[in-house]
């Protein structure tokens, strides 16, 4: 539902890239949206309303998605370096839908191309969460300390962390220590 949301967001956003998963995960929870509002007509009894042939709950929502949907289709052929206008190749009878669909299946490129970079941030570990990225720096921190504390030398001698804050060149600080 995320990707679907994604896709919202973005609702005119015609520049930049779509990853494979976030075109097709948007076209999946869109026909399903679809049949269910259809379904709904129908038990409601809106299509005999309209004729018998008109879902309108269904028409009014494929109203609100199409400019989304056009401009996820077009970044998604930015992704495999292809131009936008290339939807029009729809319009070919019989092969366009062939070539349209090709492309849209097609892995995009693995590096920056004409209409940016990758869109395919870094892979989480599925363990990994923000919190962890605090703990891991609280355990340097502490790791830190103990390794100061370990040491025999006294506290005077230490390297600290007042000295990276001092401006003095760092055999000044050893002499005013002695």
């Amino acid at each position: 539902m995320d990707w679907y949301l994604a896709v919202l967001q973005k609702y005119a956003t015609f520049d930049g890239r779509a990853r494979r998963k976030e075109y097709w995960m948007y076209a999946l929870i869109t026909t399903l949206i679809s049949i269910v509002l259809m379904i709904v007509d129908s038990f409601a009894g809106l299509t005999k309303l309209a004729g018998g042939q008109v879902s309108p709950l269904n028409t009014l929502y494929g109203l609100a998605v199409f400019i989304p949907g056009l401009a996820v289709m077009v970044r998604r052929l930015h992704d495999i370096n292809r131009s936008g206008w290339s939807i029009l190749f729809i319009f070919i009878p019989f092969a366009g839908a062939f070539i349209l669909l090709f492309w849209l299946i097609k892995e995009g490129d693995r590096s920056r191309n004409d209409y940016g970079s990758n869109p395919i941030p870094r892979e989480r570990k599925s363990y990994e969460t923000d919190e962890d990225e605090e703990d891991e720096r609280d355990l340097r921190r502490r790791s830190k300390r103990r390794n100061d504390d370990d040491d025999d030398r006294p506290r005077s001698k230490r390297r600290n962390d007042d000295d990276d804050r001092d401006d003095r060149p760092r055999s000044k600080r050893r002499n005013d220590d002695d």
